[in-house]
């Protein structure tokens, strides 16, 4: 067993919701009064020196994934944490903004670093970091997203570890998404599945094909799409679920349903 493998599944199994977007534009016409699912998506990306490539891919691409959480009835904003960077490990890119904020911000990512405490950089982000706090400004109201980009594992931690950072997850209510290099990153993937997320194969990002890498960012938003509808239905009385509406369980199958047959025009070499 391979991330590869694991990874392309994953993103087998989220083309079969690409129906979403066609379902929610059905299902808002018959809910036009419900308020959108707010959500706060941090994307805390590796600043070592192989990264360079992920990042311009994704600076250039956070307006195709913002379109298609927006076009499912998701109000998002997004922050940037680097980490890994020489000379300060961990920073706070931007707060909380749109997705043209993002992708100026994006531009003063470097690669220059050698060291990537992912697990402490998340927990700054989270805002619990005892050594230097990120102070981001969410939202009482919002779905917390963590998305963790990173060719490497966690190393160079000096606050948090797997078990703790799982814990401080789990104590915000907030989903966790890993895109990880090829290697089989262990700790990485359980806390995304553990959290309500998934795992993606980096390799998908970390390319000059553009096709591939649109493919990929399409494919992932509609997973963190559902993830977050998801997260409402298993969680309607979390601050964020209250006065939302969101589909049925039925209805969610119906929608799942309608993305079948784009799955199966979809296959990854």
């Amino acid at each position: 067993m391979n991330l590869k493998k694991l990874s392309k599944s994953a993103l087998r199994k989220a083309s079969v919701i690409a129906g979403l977007t066609l379902g929610g534009m059905l299902f808002g016409a018959a809910s036009s009064q419900a308020a959108a699912i707010k959500t706060d998506i941090v994307m805390i990306v590796d600043e070592s020196g192989s990264m360079g490539g992920v990042q311009a891919n994704l600076r250039n691409n956070i307006g195709l994934f913002a379109s298609i959480l927006s076009a499912g009835g998701i109000d998002a904003r997004y922050a940037l944490v680097g980490y890994g960077r020489s000379g300060d490990l961990i920073r706070l890119v931007t707060d909380f903004t749109d997705p043209a904020g993002f992708a100026t911000a994006a531009a003063n990512l470097v690669a220059s670093g050698g060291t990537e405490p992912a697990y402490d950089a998340t927990a700054y982000a989270l805002n619990s970091l005892a050594a230097e706090t990120g102070n981001l400004t969410y939202r009482a109201d919002a779905v917390k997203n963590m998305i963790l980009y990173t060719d490497e594992r966690s190393n160079g931690d000096s606050e948090y570890d797997e078990v703790s950072l799982d814990a401080l997850l789990k104590s915000n209510n907030s989903l966790f998404n890993a895109v990880v290099s090829s290697e089989f990153y262990t700790d990485l993937v359980d806390l995304a599945v553990n959290n309500g997320g998934q795992f993606f194969d980096l390799d998908f990002l970390n390319t000059n094909d553009q096709t591939v890498v649109e493919d990929f960012v399409r494919q992932f938003a509609q997973a963190k799409l559902q993830e977050t509808i998801d997260f409402c239905v298993a969680n309607p009385n979390d601050p964020a679920c209250q006065n939302v509406q969101v589909p049925a369980p039925a209805t969610l199958a119906l929608f799942v349903l309608a993305g079948l047959g784009f799955a199966s025009r979809r296959k990854f070499a």
